[in-house]
This record gives structure tokens, C-alpha cells and sequence, in this order.
């Protein structure tokens, strides 16, 4: 069963909530219940969720500022001036460019385009 975008957002940061409250010293499942506002049951899965999740898991993705942006966009076309980047036949290697800079499809081809 997928889950939304949402839900998955609203599980992950009851998980860090969890876990600071942990921190803290409240480990006892039905004050933990209490504080989140949720069953005893969700607390119980969320704490067997807790055991494998890694570090990074308690952290949300920042997007990129214009700076950055702008940044990857003049490496994209520095890329485009340099023949390492092209296939035999003259076409752009763009799956060589995303590969390196880490970056997707959508945004080698806007730079393409122009815009």
C-alpha cells in the first residue's frame, strides 16, 4: 500500500517528536501516547520503527537556494563547452552530467532550453 507524501511527512515528524521526548526522559509508552496526542499502539510502532532508523532519517531534506541553483547551472553550461560531455555522434551525454553533478534530467534540460 503506497502512502501519501503527507501522511509519510506527518509519521516522520511524529518519529522526531518521539524521540526527543525520549531524550528528555519521558520513555513510558502512555505518557509518550499522552503527549503526542495519539494511541498507545502508534507509539508502540513508532518506537520498533525507531531502532532502524538511521541519523539521517531525523533530518528533512533543505531545498536549494537561488545561489545554489544558479551555481549548478553555470557548471551545466561550463559542462556543455567541454567535449567530454558529448557522445561520438555529437549529441550531449546527459546522463554523464546528471550522474556528476548529482542533479536530475528535468534540470540539464532546462538549461538546455534556456531558461
Amino acid at each position: 500500500m503506497k502512502i501519501s507524501y503527507h501522511r509519510r511527512r506527518k509519521i516522520k515528524t511524529r518519529r522526531i517528536a518521539l524521540r526527543d521526548l525520549i531524550l528528555r526522559g519521558i520513555e513510558e509508552p502512555k505518557d509518550l501516547a499522552k503527549e503526542l496526542n495519539v494511541t498507545v499502539p502508534t507509539i508502540k510502532r513508532d518506537l520498533e520503527a525507531l531502532k532502524t532508523m538511521s541519523e539521517e532519517d531525523f533530518t528533512f531534506q533543505t531545498r536549494q537556494t537561488s545561489q545554489e541553483i544558479l551555481d549548478k547551472k553555470d557548471t551545466i553550461l561550463k559542462m556543455l563547452d567541454d567535449e567530454e560531455y558529448y557522445t561520438e555522434n555529437g549529441d550531449i551525454n546527459i546522463s554523464k552530467i546528471t550522474t556528476e553533478l548529482n542533479t536530475s534530467r528535468s534540470t540539464v534540460m532546462s538549461v538546455l532550453n534556456g531558461e
